[in-house]
């Protein structure tokens, strides 16, 4: 008795600086109130079987962000940041969440390592690694199996009908897996040579493909003394790899225009499709010039592009006046950045920056009160969702920022004059209402919200028993 569930979602609650901090790594911003509506109002909507509370859960995780981040009507941009949030928060996860993690996240490849007992003697022999010091990790992989040929030398070439890889690392070479018969230890000479594959047409040849998948045999100590080797599959990670480039599709870009609201008509959910596309796309300028071209008009533009140039950070990281630093963190002009290089990729990370706080700024609409006080809450509204929804209408109407500290009691009133009636009535007769913040509003207008579910439910059970559906005699 006394002691409080802690759940993912009030765990993420109570450490939301770190989330904060976290998500801003990610180059992307969450709000505490939108973490805690999604979380609990939208996601579980999905089913995908999200609980309310939230969950650690990897795979339902993953179900969510596949929902969130589809390109059709059906897609939510406004969420993404939330949830590749919550996505690193398991992946790579803080002090905090290690104890609510009970088992390593499952891999997503569909190839799995299997530990062998240490006595089969029905199995066939296993080639036996050789036992090397300086090494503790090996590399296991098929070899086509032509040692007659004298042309063919460690590491592998690849089949005429599949190219394969060549090694990524002197210290580490990958075999091409292309032959299904008994795995054959690769030589670990680093300067063995290598044969290019057999020729395919350009078009089809990527600057770096993805590697092969590899199994890594960590060598552990039994109690009796002896050695022995177990494999399990590790996600794979490619070293000195070159940026790929894939410019936009055009029906991604007709999707993105069709099934969106214009700038005009919803600068909000417009600039929250933007930036998800840059998180999760990371375009290159002329990219960036082809999506504003295709999803914003010429005086759009024209705003979102005089707004942009407003917010070049300088040295300091607050917007600079220069206008050589301007012209040099946001052009104009086509500039010369490789994205190949990191100071190419800076460069774009600082436009691209730039350009989503242009957006914002170009989708404030001139104060409007009125439509501010328009926005009431519906008859079956969670008190979270209509609090969320009266933000998002200050955030577009007003100037302000609606979170800051300086603009509570403004929110507050709002919240508690636009309200359902009963919930209103409650919030009004609370003593030192003014000290209230607004999560404890909500979570006192939860209180009544629920208390109006429960009657609910027992007045349908009372007409199941009676045999009616209106026991009260409320229908005509």
């Amino acid at each position: 008795m006394g002691q409080t569930l802690t759940t993912p979602l009030t765990l993420t609650l109570t450490h939301f600086p770190d989330v904060r901090a976290r998500a801003h790594h990610l180059s992307v911003e969450v709000r505490k109130g939108r973490w805690k509506t999604f979380c609990s109002s939208e996601w579980p909507t999905l089913q995908v079987e999200w609980p309310r509370d939230g969950t650690f859960n990897l795979s339902i995780i993953l179900q969510v962000k596949a929902k969130v981040m589809d390109p059709g009507p059906l897609g939510h941009p406004d969420q993404v940041a939330y949830v590749i949030t919550w996505e690193d928060l398991v992946r790579n996860p803080p002090f905090w969440v290690k104890p609510f993690l009970h088992s390593p996240s499952p891999s997503q490849s569909t190839l799995l390592a299997l530990e062998a007992p240490k006595n089969r003697n029905s199995d066939p022999q296993k080639p036996v690694l050789p036992d090397e010091p300086q090494r503790d990790l090996l590399l296991l992989d098929p070899l086509p199996p032509t040692p007659e040929n004298p042309l063919l030398r460690p590491p592998p070439y690849a089949s005429p009908s599949a190219p394969t890889l060549s090694p990524t690392s002197p210290s580490a070479p990958t075999l091409s897996p292309a032959s299904p018969t008994v795995p054959t230890l690769s030589p670990t000479s680093p300067s063995a040579p290598s044969m290019s594959p057999s020729p395919v047409p350009p078009e089809l040849t990527p600057q770096a493909p993805p590697a092969t998948p590899r199994l890594r045999l960590r060598r552990t100590e039994d109690p009796d003394g002896s050695p022995t080797w177990r494999s399990s599959l590790f996600p794979l990670r490619t070293v000195n790899r070159t940026v790929q480039y894939w410019p936009f599709s055009a029906s991604d870009l007709y999707n993105w225009k069709t099934h969106n609201p214009s700038f005009s008509q919803d600068p909000q959910a417009l600039t929250s499709l933007i930036e998800s596309i840059l998180l999760t796309h990371q375009p290159t300028w002329d990219d960036c010039q082809q999506l504003l071209q295709v999803l914003l008009t010429t005086e759009e533009r024209q705003r979102v592009l005089l707004e942009a140039r407003k917010n070049v950070p300088g040295p300091g990281g607050l917007p600079t006046q220069l206008p050589n630093e301007i012209d040099e963190g946001f052009p104009l002009t086509r500039p010369d950045w490789d994205y190949e290089t990191a100071p190419g990729r800076e460069s774009l990370r600082i436009y691209r920056q730039a350009l989503l706080a242009g957006l914002k700024g170009a989708g404030k609409r001139p104060t409007n009160l009125a439509k501010v006080r328009t926005i009431t809450q519906e008859r079956d509204e969670s008190p979270a969702a209509f609090m969320e929804r009266l933000l998002e209408g200050f955030r577009m109407y007003t100037p302000f920022d609606p979170e800051a500290l300086e603009h509570k009691a403004t929110i507050a009133m709002a919240f508690i004059d636009q309200a359902a009636l009963d919930i209103r009535g409650k919030l009004q007769r609370l003593d030192g209402i003014q000290t209230y913040g607004l999560q404890e509003l909500v979570r006192e207008a939860e209180k009544v919200y629920n208390k109006r579910e429960k009657k609910k439910e027992n007045l349908s059970k009372i007409g199941l028993k009676i045999g009616t559906t209106d026991p009260l005699g409320l229908a005509p």
